[in-house]
């Protein structure tokens, strides 16, 4: 019986490590619970869908319908044990980085940095419950600080 016990926990603890993040998943904004710079108010709808791809890499594809109408699409990828973020849709300015840090599964910080310096920080962390996320992205844009709080929603 023992040898049976060991068997399964020695297979099955395992599979916790490499659990889906509780990032993983759709995420719309509540619009009324975020704070966005002035020329970001007015917003219209803001979707994460953050997925695993070959078990070892985290995708983030983002949608915001402007204030103005226009739409804005991103999506990027970084390892999942965190790492250098990779921007596929476009192309980042000059000396630009993002480096992802996993804290723990649903809790990741973001370093952005420009020509070895740090610009901002993006911090973002799945509730207990997993039905809420909170994104705080704190740095500056044109010399003037800048500050976003999101609050996400999982579809």
């Amino acid at each position: 019986m023992r040898k049976i016990l060991f068997f399964l926990l020695v297979f099955s603890f395992p599979g916790t490590l490499w659990a889906a993040d509780p990032i993983i998943g759709t995420w719309k904004t509540n619009l009324e619970e975020s704070s966005f710079p002035a020329d970001q108010q007015g917003i219209t709808e803001d979707t994460n869908t953050y997925r695993e791809i070959d078990g070892d890499l985290i995708e983030l594809s983002i949608k915001t319908f402007n204030p103005d109408g226009s739409l804005y699409t991103a999506l990027w990828r970084w390892p999942k044990q965190g790492g250098f973020a990779e921007c596929l849709s476009r192309t980042l300015d000059e000396g630009v980085i993002y480096v992802q840090t996993s804290i723990e599964p649903g809790h990741w910080c973001v370093c952005i940095m420009k020509d070895g310096k740090q610009i901002a920080r993006y911090h973002k962390v799945v509730s207990k419950d997993g039905k809420r996320m909170k994104q705080t992205l704190i740095g500056s844009r044109d010399g003037k600080p800048m500050k976003v709080m999101k609050v996400l929603e999982r579809q």
